[in-house]
């Protein structure tokens, strides 16, 4: 609305207030999603230090997965990429909120800083520490990276049953007629 409205010669507020909102909600939601995160860190790391090796009851292949350096390196990816997509958020809205001709739409340093140099880092990071990566031990052999067997992620207590050279996936164990 803002592009039109300027190519058209008429006001342009309606449309910057809109992108304004929009950037704005994204910001809250971050924040929300932020605090989310945090809580749950807390609890996790609160039963951890009260339950100590019974808190996650897990396979082994979990424990090696929770417990190594590429999986806590996906956290920290992940806590890094959205501390600065948040800021990124944080300075479009300042940058916006000063209007097409502020001080902060004129400032290419900020920009190149504060938006692609943010969006880089957070790509990077999550791109260095893939969930596939991180994850790698606990798809092998269940359908995903690297695995010979390509077919559903079954669980334990599902048993595939052949039949006249089908595969059916009984839940309990017996033979589908």
């Amino acid at each position: 609305m803002a592009s039109i409205a300027s190519h058209n010669g008429t006001d342009i507020e309606t449309g910057d207030n809109i992108m304004i909102a929009g950037l704005a909600f994204q910001v809250f939601t971050l924040l929300i999603f932020i605090g989310c995160s945090l809580d749950f860190a807390y609890r996790v790391y609160t039963r951890n230090r009260t339950l100590g090796a019974d808190a996650f009851d897990q396979s082994d292949v979990a424990r090696r997965t929770r417990n190594s350096v590429l999986f806590k390196g996906l956290l920290a990816s992940l806590a890094i990429s959205t501390i600065l997509i948040f800021w990124r958020s944080v300075f479009r809205v300042a940058e916006l909120s000063g209007g097409w001709e502020g001080e902060l739409m004129g400032r290419q340093d900020l920009f190149i800083g504060f938006e692609g140099v943010m969006i880089i880092v957070a790509c990077f990071v999550l791109n260095v520490f893939h969930p596939s990566v991180c994850f790698k031990e606990m798809m092998e052999g269940a359908g995903g990276f690297r695995s010979k067997k390509k077919g559903a992620v079954r669980s334990e207590t599902e048993t595939v049953v052949e039949k006249g050279g089908k595969s059916e996936v009984s839940s309990d164990g017996n033979q589908t007629a």
